[in-house]
């Protein structure tokens, strides 16, 4: 909104506390059109400032109420249009005429703001000269004081107004090679020692058992908190010759019983972390980083250590943002340093470490490290992934539970690359989960699902085999695998489906078949479950498959159809198996990713893909003659899946085929 409309709302304003202002600008307005001068802001300004010294006479620090408010609301209106030369001519005679208005008691809040207002123009206005005068002077450093003084006022319309004004000036330093405001420093200073003191008066109270002295205290202290949090967003982060000393008192803070302050303190750290994200700020995060690590507590503090390591898990996932690679490289240490926290005998503690080691894996590992890693940064990752298999020591077994997540996020990440470096924890727990008197095999099995996504079922298989075909002594059979794999086979090779599954189903079903029409034994009903569980397979290995071109050729499709009219039990799966085939390579035909990051998520491109597709159209005209033949011969109630299965292969079927099955398949769609 321009000046002048917003003078004209205030000559065409009804309101009753506008009356006043409009009675002033009319008076302003008749002067410059008797003195023949044009209504420019600089004629504004002149006009106000002359009425500034009868409405404020700072010789007396006398106010008069109506006009000053009046005067000075529209002084807040006018400023900023006015050429910043003449805001830094006229800095001295505005400030000693509006500090009346700061240290009367009497002072209302509607001319605080207003007063708040010019001072936040004048100062955005001064130049690097101007602030390096000193406060004892009438100067901007004497003017940002006011500001942070009124900054903690009780009336929260006056401290919020004090703060924004307090933002704009830091964000708009003056010309300088300098990071940081001229004046951030004394900012910081000013509010970090405002904090600091109203954190002793209170806990100089709480000793003393005086809690209502010590509630009285906390409003203050979270008003300092929030004028803390101002400059923190204001000025980069911090200023850097000030991130010591603030990192320890907000690590005191945060200890507090009270979670008001606690969350006020790690807001701050947030803050500031977020403002050291930008490429201008971010060469302050090293210095805050060394600065809250040195202030790590004691191993069994459980009060301060959790606070502490979530806040070095959110800075360290800054840190990666900005420099990925050196962050990768202090992993290692970090992760050994946090580690030793899971052997703590408090639960909290193990808890905290847990998902600080979680955010370090997820945060600071880079993609293009899994995708492209060098010997170096293979080194790198195999540091981890033997400090996470250490995690599975006695020493660490009462957080075996937290050790699970950690190694499952290890896994996640690390996709294939998982493959030999995380062997040893996928037996180790394979061994764990197959023990009758282990309790965690609920999160045993959600680290034995992540490997099986990561670095796919025929690795974890050669870690873990079944032995279900041919068991040995020694050799226990892992038939609880099956449901482990359903779940979670995905990407991977077909042919281990080809060369695991279907002779293992083979030799089950045979075993049935053996047995005769016998009345079915314990034995053979687990028979003919384990050769349902391998079918159930069949969808995962389908979903979107490495080497499909190779794998799917016309004697496993003889097979398949061979089986979809033999054993209707397995319908089901086989159907879904091969519309699975279909969908998910035309659900990433379908994706708006980049080419770097499809290849990377799935080991393929869209190429590929398009490549998958063409292929299985080659079969699209014999599957569905055998689905519209197996749909005729099932049930209504039941043929749901077998039509879904048929409209995934109409859908890459050439288009001369297609309208001859279309018309086939019209009655089957009618049912």
């Amino acid at each position: 909104m321009s000046l002048e409309e917003r003078l004209e709302k205030i000559r065409a304003s009804k309101l009753q506390n506008q009356r006043e202002t409009a009675i002033v600008l009319s008076a302003v307005e008749d002067t410059l059109r008797d003195e023949k001068h044009s209504q420019s802001p600089t004629a504004y300004f002149a006009a106000l400032l002359a009425l500034l010294g009868q409405a404020i006479v700072p010789s007396h620090g006398t106010i008069n109420k109506d006009l000053a408010s009046s005067v000075v609301y529209l002084l807040d209106l006018v400023v900023p249009h006015v050429p910043a030369a003449l805001l830094r001519s006229k800095f001295p005679q505005i400030l000693t005429s509006l500090a009346p208005a700061f240290t009367n008691q009497d002072a209302e809040a509607p001319l605080l703001r207003s007063s708040i207002g010019c001072l936040e123009s004048l100062l955005v206005a001064q130049d690097a000269a101007a602030w390096a005068q000193p406060q004892n002077l009438i100067s901007p450093r004497r003017a940002m004081a006011g500001l942070l003084t009124l900054a903690s006022d009780q009336r929260p319309k006056v401290r919020k107004r004090a703060q924004e004004a307090i933002t704009q000036v830091l964000k708009n330093p003056p010309p300088s090679p300098s990071l940081d405001h001229p004046a951030a420093d004394m900012c910081a200073e000013t509010a970090l020692k405002t904090a600091s003191d109203v954190l002793a008066v209170s806990s100089v109270k709480q000793r003393g058992g005086r809690d209502a002295a010590q509630k009285q205290h906390r409003p203050g202290l979270l008003h300092a908190l929030q004028l803390v949090k101002t400059i923190a967003s204001a000025s980069g982060g911090w200023p850097s010759k000030k991130i010591e000393p603030l990192c320890e008192f907000l690590m005191v803070v945060s200890r507090s019983n009270n979670e008001y302050l606690a969350m006020g303190a790690f807001d701050v750290f947030e803050i500031m972390f977020t403002g050291m994200a930008d490429q201008f700020s971010s060469s302050k995060l090293p210095r805050l980083m060394d600065a809250i690590s040195e202030l790590k507590p004691s191993q069994n503090d459980s009060q301060l250590l959790p606070p502490w390591l979530a806040v070095i898990s959110r800075g360290y996932d800054v840190s990666a943002q900005i420099s990925p690679k050196e962050t990768f490289h202090k992993l290692p240490l970090l992760f050994g340093t946090v580690s030793e926290s899971l052997s703590s005998a408090s639960h909290n503690i193990r808890i905290s470490a847990s998902e600080c080691l979680v955010s370090f894996l997820v945060n600071c590992i880079p993609d293009s490290v899994v995708a492209e890693p060098s010997i170096f940064d293979e080194k790198i990752l195999g540091k981890l992934a033997q400090t996470a298999e250490d995690l599975l020591s006695v020493r660490y077994q009462a957080a075996w539970m937290e050790v699970f997540h950690i190694q499952a996020a290890l896994l996640e990440v690390l996709k294939w690359r998982a493959y030999p470096l995380a062997r040893n924890i996928v037996n180790t727990i394979g061994e764990l989960r197959a023990s009758d008197s282990f309790n965690g095999k609920k999160e045993a099995d959600a680290v034995l699902g992540k490997a099986i996504q990561s670095m796919g079922p025929q690795a974890v298989l050669e870690i873990l085999p079944l032995n279900l075909a041919r068991s040995k002594t020694g050799q226990p059979g892992r038939a609880w695998l099956l449901p482990l794999l359903r779940d979670n086979v995905i990407n991977t090779n077909l042919a281990h489906f080809r060369s695991e599954f279907v002779p293992l189903s083979e030799v089950m079903y045979q075993r049935v078949i053996d047995h005769g029409e016998s009345e079915k034994t314990v034995e053979i009903k687990i028979f003919e479950t384990i050769v349902h569980q391998t079918w159930a397979l069949f969808p995962g290995y389908c979903n979107l498959p490495l080497d499909l071109v190779t794998a799917f050729d016309q004697g496993f499709a003889e097979l398949l159809s061979n089986l979809l009219y033999s054993q209707p039990d397995l319908r089901s799966n086989i159907c879904r198996g091969l519309q699975t085939l279909v969908e998910s390579n035309q659900e990433i035909l379908a994706v708006e990713a980049g080419e770097q990051e499809i290849r990377f998520r799935n080991r393929m491109t869209k190429a590929d893909v398009q490549t998958n597709l063409d292929y299985l159209a080659q079969f699209a005209g014999n599957l569905l003659a055998v689905l519209f033949n197996v749909y005729s011969q099932t049930l209504p109630q039941h043929r749901g899946y077998i039509l879904q299965c048929i409209n995934g292969y109409l859908s890459i079927t050439p288009e001369k085929v297609r309208s001859i099955l279309d018309i086939i398949s019209c009655p089957a769609k009618d049912h």
